[in-house]
């Protein structure tokens, strides 16, 4: 009977040097993937030339209403006056959230396009507009032709 604790002992032992292990491993990379929105923002900006001169920065996204802002855990948002030329990054606070926040974003593009009030060449500029999700980050942008938007995109996603 002894030898039979003994080992069962010894298992559970191994057990929980295994999980603990496995805890210590996940933890780092999990704090390193975290990144910042601001920090996104400054690997999309480098990849639009034309927008980002047009843009100024600001601390409240007006793309998104209260009820979607109050999901997210970090955002950045800078925009033009019209804010036709904009860029907003969301982390939301979960995956079912992130969805919710694109189907927002999309909303956002069809409803611009459609906008009586924007020039012509304004409703290209939105035409051209990204909307994607990677995870519990969700970004919109808009800030000049099709191709500067997608090397946008691929710079944020590489941050991520």
């Amino acid at each position: 009977m002894k030898n039979t604790e003994k080992s069962i002992r010894k298992i559970m032992f191994v057990i929980a040097c295994a999980l603990a292990a496995t805890l210590f491993v996940q933890l780092p990379a999990e704090a390193a993937s975290s990144v910042s929105c601001k920090d996104l923002y400054d690997a999309a900006k480098g990849k639009c030339e034309s927008g980002v001169k047009k843009v100024t920065e600001k601390s409240r996204c007006s793309l998104l209403t209260y009820s979607y802002r109050k999901n997210a855990k970090d955002f950045y948002f800078a925009a033009d006056g019209s804010q036709v030329y904009c860029i907003c990054i969301v982390k939301a606070d979960s995956t079912a959230h992130a969805k919710e926040i694109k189907k927002e974003f999309v909303n956002v593009k069809k409803a611009k396009k459609n906008d009586n009030y924007l020039k012509a060449d304004e409703k290209k500029i939105v035409k051209n507009a990204r909307c994607g999700r990677s995870g519990d980050y969700v970004w919109y942008i808009c800030m000049g032709s099709a191709s500067e938007n997608k090397n946008a995109e691929k710079a944020l996603k590489k941050a991520i």
